[in-house]
């Protein structure tokens, strides 16, 4: 299992994603533990991107990266903003 490093503008995003939508943390909290299970057989992003992989749950779009046993959590963003 890799080890998870959130950023402050994800921490930030989850938390506000926790008071307006419960549904959607509580998809996005399992996400996370699948992801943390293994990061890379998802999308990798490209061009500005390059580095990022990506993951959709529902219309937000889920950015992160990894390296050795490190997953480091970008930003939960909605689609129309993430790219």
């Amino acid at each position: 299992m890799y080890e998870a490093v959130f950023s402050d503008e994800f921490k930030t995003q989850l938390g506000k994603i926790k008071k307006k939508d419960r549904v959607l943390y509580e998809r996005l909290e399992k996400k996370i533990r699948d992801i943390l299970l293994e990061p890379t057989h998802l999308k990798h992003l490209r061009n500005v991107l390059k580095g990022q992989q990506r993951v959709h749950l529902g219309s937000f779009v889920l950015k992160f990266s990894h390296e050795d046993d490190i997953v480091y959590f970008i930003t939960i963003e909605h689609h129309d903003k993430a790219y």
